[in-house]
């Protein structure tokens, strides 16, 4: 059970999160779960509804919401078997100094994506409340009411995301069940609206919308009771309820034609839950961007607290939102898209594989400035996803999977003297 006497300093954004500070499975489903409901996803599941119709839509989002609940189990049982963040894990096996250079590629990864769902939030929420309610507020006033409320909310650590994601989940669900229902009639079920995705680009298109999110689960997890919380957390909510989640936001969408569901529900006469879904939406989603980009800073900056790293995120992300950033980010987001995945795989090998779950932040001074092994495998990994991307090359039909399995492959062939030397102790012991 975690504590309310526990004096919180720095999230333990650098050390071990201590037993008494931990939380069920539940709470930490209902994080991921909020994190999952965001304008990218709106966005996602109409686009491969439009294309594929409901009827091969569903099975689309099953199967990449498969893939992506295995992969966040992987993630999140090394954060629970640690109770260390994301950063600190790469330092393992990226080394003290070359961690930094890998945790700054995520960390402005989610500083971007904070500037585009602010952005998005401020525009989608201006057209809602002129045209639904008469209300006419620059739109700038939206981001930055937006950006303040993710900032307060973050500032009080995983305790403030729990009890947010307590609250709003349970209205987010409402709302899209509402607006699926309110447009669902008998013929959407087998309605072929036709586009130009194929199958395997859609199931691209679930890993893709979440793959970062995959990554950062050891920040959250590391607060899980025990690992058995911590596997069934992430599955649940990235192989269970993700997929549901997306064919709810993707009925509106085959129903009407509109891919923007946010439209759809002003169209439809539900102008006020829209304003809420999307507020509440924008809030949840990127409430984690911020914590975990504060996190990551949090490994490259040291000296600086975590609380004065927040503040200035959210300022850089909100600045990012008002000068509409998001038109020179999207490329760059999805190249990073590309390239965030291969840390995944290399962090798990390297603690769940070669360590065993023995990290202990007080021996990373022993380790060395820079793990060139991490970074070969990261780069051959970036390598395959460019060409499976760029329809060159590829295993799986997946550019995403194809950077996961190429990384794993190769650091554990490069480690396997390691290996080989921990399986010879086990068997002394």
């Amino acid at each position: 059970m975690h504590s309310n006497s526990v004096t919180l300093t720095d999230d333990y954004s650098r050390d071990k999160v201590p037993e008494e500070y931990t939380y069920s499975g539940l709470h930490i489903a209902l994080v991921i779960v909020g994190g999952t409901i965001g304008i990218p996803m709106f966005l996602m599941a109409a686009q491969i509804g439009s294309s594929l119709g409901l009827a091969r839509a569903v099975p689309a989002f099953f199967a990449g919401s498969l893939i992506l609940g295995t992969m966040g189990a992987l993630t999140s049982y090394a954060g629970a078997r640690t109770r260390l963040s994301t950063y600190i894990l790469t330092e393992f096996a990226f080394g003290r100094q070359g961690a930094k250079i890998v945790n700054l590629v995520i960390a402005l990864s989610l500083v971007g994506w904070y500037g585009v769902i602010a952005n998005v939030f401020a525009q989608a929420a201006d057209m809602v409340m002129r045209d639904s309610l008469s209300v006419h507020l620059p739109i700038w006033s939206y981001a930055v009411v937006g950006s303040l409320l993710m900032v307060a909310v973050t500032l009080s650590g995983f305790d403030g995301i729990d009890k947010l994601a307590l609250l709003l989940v349970p209205a987010m669900l409402f709302f899209l069940a509402y607006a699926a229902w309110i447009t669902w009639d008998g013929g959407v079920g087998s309605a072929q609206t036709g586009g130009d995705m194929s199958f395997s680009q859609a199931i691209s298109a679930v890993i893709g919308c979440y793959i970062a999110g995959v990554v950062i689960q050891p920040d959250y997890s590391r607060f899980a009771r025990n690992r058995r919380h911590a596997v069934y957390a992430a599955f649940i909510a990235l192989g269970v309820s993700f997929p549901v989640l997306q064919m709810l936001a993707a009925v509106p969408s085959v129903a009407t034609g509109e891919q923007d569901l946010i439209k759809i529900m002003v169209m439809i006469g539900i102008g006020l839950p829209a304003f809420l879904l999307l507020l509440l939406s924008s809030w949840s989603s990127n409430v984690l961007c911020l914590y975990s980009s504060g996190l990551s800073f949090s490994t490259v900056f040291t000296r600086t607290h975590l609380k004065t790293l927040l503040i200035l995120i959210g300022v850089i992300g909100t600045a990012l939102a008002l000068v509409h950033a998001q038109s020179y980010l999207i490329s760059f987001l999805m190249i990073l898209g590309i390239g965030i995945p291969p840390i995944a795989a290399i962090y798990v090998m390297d603690v769940l594989v070669i360590r065993k779950g023995c990290c202990e932040p007080e021996t990373l001074s022993q380790e060395p400035a820079i793990g060139m092994t991490a970074f070969f495998s990261w780069g051959i990994g970036l390598a395959v996803g460019v060409a499976a991307s760029n329809d060159i090359a590829t295993v799986t039909g997946i550019a995403a999977l194809d950077t996961v399995v190429s990384a794993s492959v190769i650091y554990l062939v490069f480690n396997a003297n390691r290996i080989t030397s921990s399986w010879k102790t086990d068997v002394v012991k």
